[in-house]
């Protein structure tokens, strides 16, 4: 089906975007830079809210309905779609947290550092853990149960997203 394979090209560009926010995020770790004053934690807090930003307003609009579609199709994926959402949740909360932390080293206090560190690689592992579930499992289980129709209306529920991302950049574009 044309429709489905589009779709998912579409979320697994928006995945790899996703990808590169956190080998960003893990190389700012690596570099340790973020930790000097001059630095006070600023990249670091970006990259976070760069990555956020994106998830938030670019792709997660994008599979609110092919979550809706695929919800009480079946046990398995019902099941898959729980424990996606619960992997998101405790994803966000992990960053909301480091933030909070970075501040923190932000105004001097550099004890948090490790926790910051040891928060992060969690974050990058979990979520790249959630990413290949959502491109086998979730792919795997929305091939078998979604109609044709209900791919193009996914299909065009993207479009309209994208569309409403576009007119969002270009808005945050006049104003800057």
């Amino acid at each position: 089906m044309l429709a489905a394979e589009c779709a998912w090209a579409v979320l697994r560009a928006e995945h790899n975007r996703i990808r590169e926010g956190l080998a960003l995020i893990d190389g700012a770790l690596r570099t340790g830079t973020w930790t000097r004053p001059e630095q006070r934690a600023t990249t670091l807090i970006e990259l976070i809210e760069r990555l956020q930003e994106f998830e938030k307003t670019t792709h997660r609009p994008k599979g609110v309905l092919l979550v809706e579609v695929l919800r009480g199709r079946s046990p398995e994926a019902d099941e898959l779609l729980n424990q996606l959402a619960l992997e998101s949740r405790h994803c966000d909360s992990l960053l909301a947290h480091c933030k909070s932390m970075l501040k923190l080293v932000a105004a001097g206090e550099i004890g948090t550092i490790r926790a910051i560190e040891t928060l992060l690689q969690e974050h990058r592992q979990l979520m790249h853990a959630h990413l290949e579930r959502e491109d086998t499992l979730l792919h795997s289980q929305s091939a078998m149960l979604l109609t044709r129709e209900e791919w193009a209306r996914v299909v065009s529920s993207i479009s309209k997203a994208i569309a409403a991302g576009k007119e969002r950049d270009r808005g945050r574009a006049a104003e800057g």
